[in-house]
Order: structure tokens, then sequence, then C-alpha cells
């Protein structure tokens, strides 16, 4: 391509791949991603409080079966982006099954 050529492409904005690569990204798609994030975030904070709950729960009542179902919703809530209360559910229902473990022979 001459220079010619380029600078009449330019002027008159034929050239697609320099428009392409010129032109700013599109802010739809940024503000489509927030708004998944957001739901998928809310979907991982009800199932993360479900997790802390039943991780809490896990001390009190079947600590092996209640605190597996924490650990189940714990790993839910961090794929679905909480994931504070994702990882302290895991710990307080991993918490709560090891303590009964040791502490079952002597009940």
């Amino acid at each position: 391509m001459d220079k010619e050529q380029f600078d009449q492409d330019v002027k008159t904005k034929r050239d697609v791949e320099t428009a392409a690569e010129i032109s700013p990204a599109e802010d739809r798609y940024r503000r489509s991603e927030k708004e998944g994030g957001q739901q998928t975030t809310d979907s991982g904070k009800m199932f993360g409080y479900i997790a802390l709950i039943l991780s809490v729960a896990s001390f009190f009542f079947a600590p092996i079966l209640v605190g597996a179902a924490g650990i189940v919703f714990g790993v839910l809530a961090k794929r679905r982006g909480a994931n504070v209360l994702g990882n302290i559910a895991l710990v307080i229902s991993i918490v709560a099954i090891v303590i009964s473990l040791f502490t079952a022979p002597y009940v």
C-alpha cells in the first residue's frame, strides 16, 4: 500500500483494521461483566452464609455430617465469588470435624 492510498483510507476511514485498533474498547462489555459478577457474588454470598451457619452448627450437632455439608457449601461459595465466607466456612468445618474425631473416643 503506498502512502497516497493510505492517507486516502485514513481520511475516509475505510481501513477497518486500523479503525478497530485505534478505537477505544466498548463500555458495554465492562458493564455487563460487572453486572454478571455482582449477580454471581450475591448468590455466592447466599451459599457462604449457609456454609457458615452449617459450619458453626457442626460444633453442636453431628459434626461429621453437618461439617461435610459446610465444606460443600463453602466450596460452592468460593466458586461463586464469595471467597472470604467460603474460606471461613471451610476452616470452621474442618476444625469442627478434627475436634470431633479427637474427642469422640472420650465421649
